[in-house]
């Protein structure tokens, strides 16, 4: 469970400002609140959860996570801000 509150400067939030990039469906991202990267915790607890397996846990996504992290190399990316899906 995530008990860090969201960052903020000037009493303006601050960071990932945009929602998780999670996908709710096949159109939509999840939108809650991002506290790590740019997912949420309970989208982390997932990635989390898969961690030590060659598994993506990406919805619907069939790479390898050649690295044990959790995510594919591009998920892990998109997760973290790194690059826009």
């Amino acid at each position: 469970m995530c008990r860090l509150r969201p960052r903020t400067i000037g009493g303006r939030a601050c960071g990932s400002a945009r929602g998780c990039v999670w996908p709710a469906n096949c159109r939509n991202p999840c939108g809650a609140p991002a506290r790590q990267g740019r997912i949420c915790c309970k989208h982390l607890a997932r990635v989390h959860g898969m961690a030590g397996t060659l598994v993506c846990a990406w919805p619907g996504c069939t790479r390898r996570a050649w690295d044990c992290k959790g995510l594919c190399s591009f998920h892990w990316k998109v997760a973290f801000g790194l690059i826009d899906h």
